[in-house]
């Protein structure tokens, strides 16, 4: 499962499917993004796999052309994944809390020196620095 959830979650399927919140035309998509007909259409295709995205067909000026777009389950999909980011970073910032003043308590009483106090508050943040910033970093 986890390796499904990376396979969607590569940065050019979420800037596609970003784009797809209206619909798109294979070349609009591979002019946006500034990457190769190709790439889209394997993209596109995997998405499709997964009912992520959807395509129809219209009829363009000259010739019927085909547009791509966002799928309910796929909007659904990405929405609660970035639930499960927030909530995951929610989480981990009260355990980095905790254990920051777990420590500062350790220090207080005397069970640390201030020089490993230092070591070991420098271990953790850099153990868990992903959920000191502001925004949930992909």
């Amino acid at each position: 499962m986890i390796a499904t959830i990376n396979f969607l979650t590569s940065s050019s399927k979420v800037k596609i499917v970003n784009l797809l919140r209206t619909p798109k035309t294979p070349d609009d998509i591979a002019k946006i993004l500034k990457i190769t007909r190709q790439g889209v259409d394997k993209q596109l295709r995997e998405l499709m796999r997964y009912g992520i995205v959807e395509r129809r067909w219209f009829i363009g000026y000259s010739r019927p052309m085909i547009e791509y777009f966002c799928t309910e389950f796929g909007i659904k999909f990405y929405r609660d994944l970035d639930d499960v980011g927030i909530k995951f970073k929610e989480s981990g910032r009260i355990s980095l809390n905790e254990k920051l003043k777990s420590l500062d308590n350790e220090l207080l009483d005397g069970s640390l020196t201030l020089e490993k106090y230092k070591e070991e508050k420098k271990l953790i943040e850099r153990s868990m620095e992903w959920f000191s910033g502001d925004g949930i970093k992909s």
